[in-house]
């Protein structure tokens, strides 16, 4: 599709990127020359004039909000039925960019199995530590649009699906559900454990990549800026919806920008004729409320915090499956493998952090992003 070359009063020079839910072009306000990112909305079948008119006055909101870690909206509209946000044009990375290891781009796909093996306690070869997997680090599904599975059936299917099939890390209860592993079994660094033993796997290159201290430095600093953002944006009752690396920007100073807070929820409200019954968002990084479309608070946003947190230490994403459907189920019933067993020697206070806010109950995670603030800081 050739891009337009106007928008409203902007002036399209690029395309800078594309997701699933529209176009960020750069653009040139014509009435005063300064350059802006302009965010081209695309979710299926134009508006009707009242809703698209309704959902850039609900965007004009943005643009009273004002925080160092938060980019900046300073314009919306409705271009052809479709609104467009204008926001400040942040040169930077990536969250995952920003963090990434310093491997060659011909090494990033194809790594090899770790060529070692690891002496458990009692002296007998255990089995060697999964590979570093920087392609799940690298690829980032797009925001979008996903059915929301609702009902008793929904549920009764997969505890059926479940209760039939045999799982690795938990045992089936007499309903039908996976239970999680009992603690001998797994450990699982949650807060609530004084000294959390690690087990005995011996670090490999790509685990040293992940554990660099330069590396978790910069992601620590990441992190609090972030919850910064994601406090000052709950303050102003905004749930982000869609907190993901891609949505995080990185300049050349290392000051962090948090981009598209509550484009989703906008998303899903007025489009609600077209995706009824669906969600909006990136499911990988869905707290389980709102993979079913229940009410969501500020505590959803922490949960894909947690996602990210562990995806960045353990080199893969806690939940894996490749489809929404397979994705609902994991997220649902499933408890992510602990950290320790994919990369042994992560940082404690990172991990702990991580596995509280993957927590399935929003009432067992940390409940505000000052909380969260406070742990990073006194780790």
């Amino acid at each position: 599709m050739v891009p337009p070359r106007l928008v409203g009063p902007y002036r399209i020079v690029s395309t800078l990127g594309k997701g699933g839910i529209g176009t960020v072009f750069r653009a040139s306000d014509r009435r005063t020359g300064d350059e802006v990112a302009l965010k081209l909305l695309s979710t299926g079948p134009a508006l009707e004039p009242a809703a698209a008119k309704r959902m850039a006055r609900e965007f004009e909101t943005l643009a009273r909000l004002a925080h160092p870690n938060v980019v900046r909206v300073f314009d919306a509209g409705v271009h052809r039925g479709y609104p467009y946000l204008v926001m400040e044009l942040v040169e930077g990375l990536d969250l995952r960019s920003y963090l990434e290891i310093d491997l060659e781009p011909s090494a990033r796909r194809a790594m090899p199995e770790p060529a070692v093996q690891v002496q458990s306690e009692d002296s007998e070869v255990a089995p060697a530590l999964p590979r570093f997997d920087l392609g799940a680090l690298l690829e980032e599904a797009d925001t979008g649009f996903y059915e929301a599975p609702t009902g008793n059936h929904a549920l009764a299917d997969y505890a059926r699906s479940a209760d039939e099939s045999d799982t690795d890390d938990g045992s089936t209860s007499s309903e039908g559900t996976v239970s999680p592993p009992r603690r001998h079994e797994l450990f699982s660094p949650f807060e609530d454990e004084d000294e959390p033993s690690r087990p005995l796997l011996a670090a490999t290159p790509y685990t040293r990549e992940l554990n660099r201290p330069e590396r978790i430095g910069r992601l620590k600093d990441a992190l609090l800026q972030i919850c910064e953002a994601l406090g000052y944006i709950h303050s102003h009752g905004l749930v982000h919806r869609d907190l993901k690396p891609g949505n995080i920007l990185v300049d050349e100073d290392r000051h962090v920008r948090l981009m598209d807070f509550g484009l989703a929820k906008f998303l899903a409200e007025e489009t609600s004729v077209t995706v009824r019954g669906k969600v909006v968002g990136t499911y990988r990084y869905m707290a389980p409320e709102q993979a079913l479309a229940e009410h969501v608070d500020g505590r959803a946003d922490l949960y894909a915090l947690g996602v990210m947190i562990y995806e960045l230490l353990a080199g893969r994403p806690p939940y894996d499956a490749k489809t929404p459907v397979d994705l609902w189920q994991q997220i649902l019933e499933r408890e992510p493998q602990p950290l320790f067993s994919l990369n042994p020697h992560a940082d404690e206070d990172l991990a702990r952090i991580a596995h509280k806010l993957l927590r399935k109950d929003p009432d067992d995670r940390y409940q505000t992003a000052e909380e969260v603030f406070e742990q990073l800081i006194s780790g």
